[in-house]
């Protein structure tokens, strides 16, 4: 058996381990903050370089003696801060003494013509001046102090977990909860430093990033006088790609935060003359950052989740056998709460990550916005259209069961009539339900459609069932009956069946005639397959899609607007997947609360006496 000692260096070792795995994550987010500078700024530097040093004579190429006069400049810039190295073919012409660049990647740049990593440094791409062949590559190093500094030492935090683990064997309860506890917030404080570091460097690589393209650009136009111009302006834009160049009025200022159309932006003035200035605006890199907090404060919250995993273990080790079984029971539940994680709580935490933040594929910038999602379904009238028409909708269930109590009544007899009639009651819900909306949908056809036939024959006017504002929901709960009703038959038929016959034999004998019978001894003891029904289908209604969009598309004029299709036209047409994902997180609280009520209202139990 393990020892106490072994306890103890077991729980100091796993929350080191979280520790270390929170500030480890934002390590490697600070790291690939760092990439992206170094990416950014080598793309200036070409598109720089491309601009000031001109042609050959007799080609496209750059003249050598003007780019390496250029490319030592470069490097000699006051206020640029990146180490670069630019390759003309595979020769360095800012370290003469460096190794040549690698044939390989020569090759992929050319025939790629990406980004590529060459140590801690980021290549990109040198082309000749018509933009046509890689005539060399521009590395600028990432890996420059002060990008993603320290906040808090990570190490003094791991060793407080660690003693905060080592101590959660104390005997007494009261300390080990203060024990547990002070784990606990040492592994909160990990969590942020992790998150921290990567705030941090993100901030300083757009800051850093900003700071060279603005040298950059005043360099370009004091060489290029035709840049001064404002009709130069686009090829001023060309060496900052993802940023943008606007006039602004003329004062000298460092790097800030700004908000531009309600969007937040990072901005720089850059001088092109004495009277012209420029704003250079980009996306700040930690407006994407916020999804980190998550990622590291779960990994830290994983040291005091192990330390509570092995004080169980100490406290259930003195009882072997139900610590045998207890581990043999979960071993049976790992694979399926592994798949409740991967596939149910993972995407519920994702999307309430979504719901507060303004999430679209087709925008780079994805800023937290807090409840702000929620506000706007709150002023939205479509959201409140959709919410009514699922209400209405829902009426549809108790209808439903309505009948197919009634029918599992008549068919609870085991004649073989009474088996092919509840074959044919259930095979709508085990039938494809696009395939049942088709042909739903040309039964309610206004012209030719067999309802309107039907009621042809006998008077009726044609109906336009799913084009009529007025009737398009209430043909949509139609279907919705016709397919649960078998469902539903085949459940009470199984409570049906569940009732002992001396209980309706007991009451035959009292007199009771066969509706006192059904109201005062069937219908009681159904009440928990009653109930089982009633939750379901709230729950079923409140999610209909497939009928709506096969059979009225949320139309005509959003009379079958319902909540889940909202949430889907917000999603996939609209693109707002902070909106629509805030949208399903009402939907789960409003089918968490009915469904809360109903046990209330009709969950007592019953008692079989």
């Amino acid at each position: 058996m393990i020892g106490r000692v072994g306890l103890r260096l077991a729980g100091a070792v796993i929350a080191g381990l979280a520790g270390l795995a929170a500030l480890g994550a934002g390590h490697r987010s600070a790291r690939r903050a760092e990439r992206e500078y170094a990416t950014r700024a080598a793309q200036t530097a070409a598109a720089y370089l491309a601009v000031v040093v001109p042609a050959t004579a007799e080609g496209s190429g750059y003249d050598l003696a003007r780019l390496l006069v250029q490319v030592r400049g470069l490097a000699a810039l006051p206020g640029w801060s990146g180490a670069v190295e630019v390759y003309h073919g595979r020769t360095p012409l800012v370290r003469a003494t460096a190794p040549p660049l690698p044939l390989r990647l020569l090759s992929r740049l050319r025939e790629r013509e990406a980004v590529q990593p060459l140590g801690d440094a980021m290549l990109v791409p040198l082309k000749d001046k018509d933009h046509w062949d890689v005539v060399g590559a521009v590395a600028v190093r990432g890996s420059v102090g002060g990008i993603a500094p320290r906040f808090l030492s990570g190490w003094t935090i791991v060793l407080l977990a660690g003693l905060c683990a080592s101590g959660a064997l104390a005997a007494d309860r009261r300390a080990r909860r203060r024990v547990l506890a002070a784990g606990s917030l040492a592994a909160v404080l990990a969590g942020f430093a992790g998150y921290r570091r990567v705030v941090v460097a993100e901030r300083a690589g757009t800051d850093r990033w900003l700071t060279d393209a603005k040298v950059l650009l005043e360099e370009a136009a004091t060489r290029v006088p035709s840049l001064r111009a404002s009709l130069g302006a686009a090829r001023l834009a060309a060496l900052v790609p993802g940023a943008e160049l606007a006039p602004t009025a003329g004062r000298e200022a460092g790097g800030r935060r700004t908000r531009v159309a309600d969007e937040p932006r990072a901005e720089i003035r850059v001088r092109i003359t004495s009277r012209r200035w420029l704003a250079l605006r980009v996306v700040p890199g930690e407006v994407n950052s916020s999804g980190w907090l998550v990622v590291t404060l779960g990994l830290a919250a994983l040291g005091p989740l192990g330390v509570l995993l092995v004080a169980w273990f100490a406290r259930a080790r003195a009882r072997p056998r139900a610590l045998r079984e207890t581990l043999t029971a979960w071993g049976f539940l790992a694979p399926a709460t592994l798949h409740l994680a991967v596939f149910s709580f993972g995407p519920m935490l994702f999307a309430l990550y979504l719901a507060l933040h303004r999430w679209s594929p087709i925008e780079p910038v994805r800023p937290f916005v807090g409840v702000g999602n929620f506000l706007a379904l709150a002023r939205d009238p479509l959201v409140w259209v959709s919410l009514r028409n699922t209400l209405v909708y829902t009426l549809h269930v108790p209808v439903a069961m309505a009948l197919a109590l009634g029918v599992a009544l008549a068919l609870q007899h085991h004649s073989r009539l009474a088996r092919v009639a509840r074959a044919v009651f259930f095979l709508p819900y085990v039938s494809s339900l696009v395939a049942i909306a088709l042909v739903w949908q040309w039964m309610y056809h206004p012209d030719f459609g067999m309802l309107n036939y039907l009621g042809a024959r006998v008077g009726w006017k044609p109906v336009d069932w799913l084009g009529n504002p007025r009737t398009a929901l209430v043909a949509v709960m139609i279907v919705s009956i016709w397919v649960q009703v078998g469902y539903q038959m085949v459940l009470f038929l199984a409570g049906l069946q569940g009732i002992p016959r001396d209980y309706l034999d007991a009451a035959r004998v009292d007199g009771a005639n066969a509706w006192q019978r059904f109201r005062r001894v069937t219908f009681p003891l159904l009440r928990p397959v009653t109930l089982f029904v009633l939750v379901t289908g709230v729950i079923t209604s409140f999610q209909v899609f497939a009928l709506v969009y096969v059979l009225t598309d949320g139309g005509p004029l959003h009379a079958t607007d319902v909540i889940v299709y909202r949430i889907y036209q917000m999603a996939w047409e609209f693109l707002q997947f902070g909106g629509a994902s805030a949208l399903a997180l009402v939907l789960f609280v409003l089918l968490f609360g009915a469904t809360w009520l109903q046990f209330r209202l009709l969950g007592r139990r019953v008692d079989y006496a």
